[in-house]
C-alpha cells in the first residue's frame, strides 16, 4: 500500500522523492487507488495558500496564486494533456494524423486556445466565491478531476501502444471504487447533501467527455486523461458556484 500510495504520489507531482527501481505494470495500476486522496493532499495544499494570501492580497491574486502552485507542483501534467488534446481533436485531421499531433511536442492556437480558457474559468468561477466557498472548491475540484482520470482509465481502451497503457489496461473496478469512496466522502463532508450535485456534474460530465474522446479517437490516451482532469475540475468549479449561489447547501 505505501509503495502503491508513493508511486501515485511521484506520478501526479513533482515531490521529489525516491523513485521505485522496477515496478510491475499491476503495481503500478494499483497506484490509481490512491489518485483521488492525491488530489485531496493537492487541493488541501492549493486551499491554505489561498487562505494565507486572501489575507494580504486581493481575492483575484490570491485565487491566482493557488492556481500557479498546483500547476507548479504537478509539473503543469493535466494543462499538457488539455493543450495536446485540443490541438489533435480540433485539427480536423483522420484519427491516425490527430494521434501524431498529439504526440508532438509542439503547442498549436487550439492548445493555447484551450489552456486560456481552462485558467479563465477557475479564474472566473473563484473570483465569485467567498473566501470558503473558494477554499472548499480548491479542496475538491482536483478530487473530482482524478477520480475522472481513474474512470477512464478503469473504462476505456488505451490506445496507443506506448505509455501509460502498459499499465493502465489492469485498472479496473478495485481502483474505481477506492477513488469513488474518497471522492464521494470529500463531496458529501465539504458539501453535505449539496455535494451530490456536483457528484452529479462531475459523473455525467466525465461520461460524456469519455464518450466524445471516444469518437474521436477510438478510446483513450495519457493526454486525454489529463484533459478531463481538468475539464472535470472546471465543471466541479462551476457546480459549486451553483450550490453555493441557489441552494446554500451550509457553505
Amino acid at each position: 500500500m505505501k509503495t502503491q500510495f508513493m508511486l501515485a504520489l511521484q506520478f501526479l507531482t513533482k515531490m521529489p522523492f525516491a523513485q521505485a527501481q522496477t515496478v510491475e505494470n499491476r503495481t503500478m495500476a494499483r497506484s490509481m487507488s490512491f489518485f483521488s486522496l492525491i488530489g485531496l493532499l493537492i487541493g488541501g495544499a492549493s486551499a491554505a495558500l489561498y487562505w494565507g494570501l486572501y489575507q494580504i492580497f486581493p481575492p483575484l491574486v490570491a485565487a491566482l496564486g493557488a492556481m500557479i502552485f498546483a500547476v507548479l507542483v504537478t509539473g503543469n501534467l493535466h494543462g499538457d494533456g488539455v493543450m495536446d488534446t485540443a490541438d489533435g481533436i480540433f485539427s480536423g485531421k483522420p484519427r491516425e494524423q490527430m494521434l501524431e499531433i498529439m504526440k508532438d511536442s509542439r503547442v498549436g492556437s487550439h492548445g493555447v486556445m484551450a489552456g486560456v480558457i481552462v485558467v479563465a474559468a477557475k479564474l472566473a468561477l473563484l473570483s465569485v466565491m467567498d473566501l470558503r466557498t473558494a477554499m472548499i472548491a480548491l479542496v475538491a475540484a482536483p478530487v473530482l478531476g482524478r477520480w475522472a482520470q481513474v474512470y477512464g482509465a478503469a473504462r476505456y481502451t488505451y490506445i496507443r501502444s506506448t505509455g501509460i497503457g502498459v499499465f493502465t489496461d489492469h485498472v479496473g473496478w478495485r481502483e474505481l471504487g477506492l477513488n469513488s469512496v474518497v471522492t464521494v466522502g470529500v463531496a458529501v463532508a465539504l458539501l453535505q447533501l449539496s455535494g451530490l450535485i456536483a457528484l452529479g456534474v462531475a459523473f455525467f460530465g466525465t461520461i460524456l467527455f469519455f464518450k466524445f474522446i471516444k469518437g474521436k479517437l477510438g478510446g483513450i490516451t495519457g493526454d486525454t486523461l489529463g484533459a478531463a482532469n481538468e475539464a472535470v475540475e472546471v465543471l466541479a468549479m462551476l457546480a459549486i458556484v451553483f450550490i453555493a449561489h441557489n441552494i446554500g447547501g451550509g457553505l
